[in-house]
This record gives structure tokens, C-alpha cells and sequence, in this order.
């Protein structure tokens, strides 16, 4: 071998070598970023910095799993290490929000409970939501009492127990002929057993089981909740996820239960799909249904977000547009049409 061939070789074996480097540095610093859609665009800044000049990309990782993020499927996502460090859960957000038809005089069929006084609800009103989960038990503390390896068989390749909150509130901030009342706040605890199959591809993904409380904590005639247990399936394609749930309710005695009929509007299951844009838009459809066809009672949610200025961070312009029954419990029975405008924050 002459002295040039080994010299040129010498110096491809460099380039390569630093090539490679600062391609495991890049993919160290997308790692470390705690926010889903700034890592997964800090992955697709890498794969075009990474084009040859003959336009054929030299990455070929694949794009980060949304799923396997959001629900920490995978031994790189260590996950939160205490009660403590949470994340999010369902969107986070403020929105100015307009009704085609206000539940003026909500009521349920349950004995007190026919029909409240009238009120006179403006058709504008502030939504917030505010949403967040964080673990329970870790991956690594089921591994240690064997039950990760008692569930292999039937391809359980991770067990995490995660902790969710999310709190909804409506708020007449218009309407100063009623003083301005916050109209309504759904509180939603859940503890949800999550288990990954290891799927780093396209396909199911994870299986969840979980136990949810959701009420408006008022009082009498006022007064609506349910609790349920529901099994909850995950599947990704690229970019676009689904969870498709289902549930079934833990009865009430007649004299506690607030609204008996809740099954026959907010349903028996329902199914969320999102997907997100290289451009970093996220689009989520929700469809929830009785699951019967009598009576055939449904809801649809779609929210579309996209970021806003650089400097403002996670926060996203939100658009919210919903219809059907349940917008709110107290409105668990009533049928409208929603459409709001605002911020929401953080990944979903």
C-alpha cells in the first residue's frame, strides 16, 4: 500500500470518526430534552444536517415514539424518579370558549336532582384545563419483585403504575348579569397499571388498566359523578397515535347516585387518535360513544395546536372545537356545540 492510499485512508478513518462523534453528540442533546416536541424536533435538525450532498439522508434513526415517550415504554425513558417530577397528561390549557346552546337548567333523572332553577349562562366563557401524571411505581421496581418476568410469556416487556390528575374548569367571566360565576370544575384522580411489549416499530404498543373518579364536588341537586375501571390499548404509526378505551362503571347505591343514566351520554368507550407534523402542529380527534344503538348518544373533541413565537417556549395557540354530550358533567346530558381559542402549554 503506497504512502498516499494510506494517508487517504487515515483521513477518511478521521472524518468518519468525527462524523461520528458529533452525530452521538447531537443525539445525547436531543435525548436530555424533557420536552416531546422540542426532542423530536431537535431529531429531525439532526437528520437534515445529516444529508449528503447527493440529497440521501446518512441517519436513519427512526423518528422518536411518541407513545413510547408519553408513557415512558422503553428503557431510555428513565421516567420521573420521584412522586414528585411530573409530567403531562392530557392537554394543558386557557381558552375563550362559545356554546350554541347553555345549559341553562341542567338536571338528572336521580330522585332531587329533576331540575335545578333557571339560570341565564352567557354564551362566552373562560375553559381551563390542567392535566399532569407521575409515577407510582417505577419499571425497575417491578423488575425487582419478578413481576416483569412472570409477564413475559404473554410479551410484557415493561410494568410502570402511574398516578393522573386532571381538572377541568368553566368560568362566566363575561357574564356580569351573574356575577360572574365559575359555572362548573370536574375533578378526574386515576391510577392507571401500564404495560409496554417493547415495540420500538410501528403496532400496538401498550396496554393499560386503570381506575378513574371523576365528580364536581357540589352539593345536592347539583352533584354529579361516576367511578370507573377501564382496560386502554396503544398503537403508533410514525407520526400518528391512537388509544382506543373502554369502560365500565362501578354502580352507586340508587340513594347516592347522582345521575343513573350517565352510560346511556358519556358512554361506554371511547377513542383518541394525534398526530404531529414535522412543522411541530398537533392535531388530536376524540370520539366517545354509548356503544349502543338505543339509544346512539356521542361526543366528538378535536384540538389542533401549533407553536407560537420562539421565545414563548411550549405554549401553543389551541383551537378547541367540540359537540355532542358531556362537554362538562353538569352538562353530562345536554347537547351543544363548543368552539374556543387560546394557549395551551407542554406536550399531549
Amino acid at each position: 500500500m503506497s504512502s498516499i492510499t494510506a494517508q487517504k485512508l487515515a483521513l477518511l478513518g478521521a472524518a468518519l470518526w468525527c462524523a461520528q462523534s458529533a452525530a452521538d453528540e447531537g443525539l445525547a442533546r436531543c435525548a436530555k430534552l424533557e420536552n416531546i416536541d422540542e426532542r423530536v424536533a431537535c431529531y429531525d435538525e439532526l437528520a437534515r444536517a445529516t444529508e449528503s450532498p447527493a440529497g440521501g439522508p446518512v441517519d436513519t434513526s427512526p423518528t422518536p415514539s411518541h407513545l413510547s415517550e408519553a408513557w415512558k415504554l422503553g428503557r431510555k425513558q428513565a421516567g420521573p424518579r420521584k412522586l414528585t417530577d411530573i409530567v403531562g397528561y392530557q392537554p394543558n390549557y386557557v381558552l375563550t370558549r362559545w356554546s350554541s346552546s347553555p345549559n341553562n337548567q341542567p338536571g338528572s333523572p336521580a330522585p332531587g336532582r329533576e331540575s335545578l332553577p333557571p339560570q341565564d349562562l352567557d354564551r362566552n366563557e373562560l375553559k381551563f384545563q390542567v392535566s399532569f401524571k407521575t409515577e407510582l411505581a417505577s419499571r425497575q421496581a417491578f423488575e425487582r419483585i419478578g413481576v416483569t418476568r412472570l409477564l413475559a410469556p404473554v410479551g410484557v416487556d415493561s410494568v410502570r403504575l402511574w398516578f393522573g390528575y386532571t381538572q377541568r374548569m368553566n368560568w362566566q367571566i363575561y357574564n356580569g348579569r351573574d356575577s360572574r360565576l365559575l359555572r362548573e370544575t370536574n375533578y378526574e384522580p386515576e391510577a392507571i397499571l401500564s404495560f409496554g411489549n417493547g415495540n420500538e416499530g410501528n403496532g400496538f404498543k401498550l396496554f393499560n388498566v386503570g381506575l378513574v373518579h371523576q365528580s364536581n364536588g357540589r352539593e345536592a341537586s347539583e352533584s354529579r359523578g361516576w367511578n370507573r375501571l377501564y382496560a386502554q390499548g396503544g398503537w403508533e404509526w410514525d407520526r400518528l397515535s391512537m388509544l382506543a378505551r373502554v369502560w365500565h362503571r362501578i354502580p352507586d347505591s340508587v340513594a347516592l347516585d347522582d345521575n343513573p343514566d350517565i352510560k346511556d351520554y358519556l358512554g361506554r368507550g371511547e377513542l383518541v387518535t394525534r398526530y404531529q407534523a414535522t412543522s411541530g402542529h398537533v392535531t388530536s380527534l376524540l370520539l366517545r360513544h354509548t356503544l349502543r344503538g338505543a339509544p346512539s348518544r356521542g361526543f366528538v373533541q378535536l384540538d389542533w395546536a401549533t407553536p407560537l413565537l420562539e421565545y414563548l417556549g411550549a405554549a401553543r395557540l389551541h383551537l378547541q372545537i367540540t359537540s355532542g354530550y358531556g362537554e362538562t358533567l353538569i352538562d353530562y346530558n345536554h347537547k351543544q356545540t363548543t368552539v374556543g381559542l387560546g394557549v395551551s402549554f407542554g406536550d399531549w
